[in-house]
């Protein structure tokens, strides 16, 4: 009548075909907690998230970009380069956090006449500005800090406000744009 074998029942857990599929199952979940545990490491020792709220910085960044910041250590014998972009805390609120472009460096002297930047009397080309203020002022920037500008120059709160930034406030440079998605990419200094 009925020819076939009855299948004989495997009472341990890890049959042939249960066992291949819940060691990769585990495999799978241990490879995801690494890569997680990997990417919070790097996000919390090495880089920052942020978003642009303000329309200080455009053309080069937008409100509502997201860009990632390198954490650097800056230093007297290691400043930030001129025309990088550093993202820092606020020297006025302590709470806010910025992004601007650096302008002067340690030990130099910027002066603002008639719109344009002259760094120790020479002047500063600058490509990347959005507007000209037609304001005057000089500054000596101490040894410990820099000079920063937004490059919209006339909706931008920066070092003409607040003065020379410490080192000490600058958490790193800003590398990256991740969103919006038409805009990914490096952020050239």
């Amino acid at each position: 009548m009925n020819d076939e074998p009855k299948p004989v029942p495997q009472n341990g857990w890890l049959t042939k075909k249960r066992g291949v599929r819940d060691v990769w199952f585990w495999a799978f979940v241990g490879l995801l907690i690494i890569f997680g545990l990997e990417v919070w490491l790097l996000f919390k020792f090495m880089f920052v998230a942020t978003m642009i709220t303000s329309s200080s910085m455009e053309p080069t960044l937008q409100r509502g970009d997201a860009v990632i910041v390198r954490r650097v250590r800056f230093t007297p014998e290691n400043p930030p380069k001129r025309g990088e972009l550093v993202f820092f805390c606020d020297p006025i609120t302590k709470r806010d956090w910025l992004v601007k472009r650096v302008i002067g460096l340690p030990g130099e002297t910027v002066i603002i006449w008639a719109g344009k930047v002259y760094i120790n009397g020479a002047p500063l080309q600058e490509p990347y500005i959005n507007g000209i203020v037609e304001e005057y002022g000089m500054w000596r920037i101490p040894k410990g800090a820099v000079f920063v500008m937004g490059d919209n120059r006339p909706h931008s709160n920066d070092s003409r406000d607040f003065g020379p930034v410490p080192l000490e406030l600058i958490e790193g440079r800003v590398v990256f744009r991740y969103f919006p998605p038409g805009r990914i990419g490096r952020i050239r200094q």
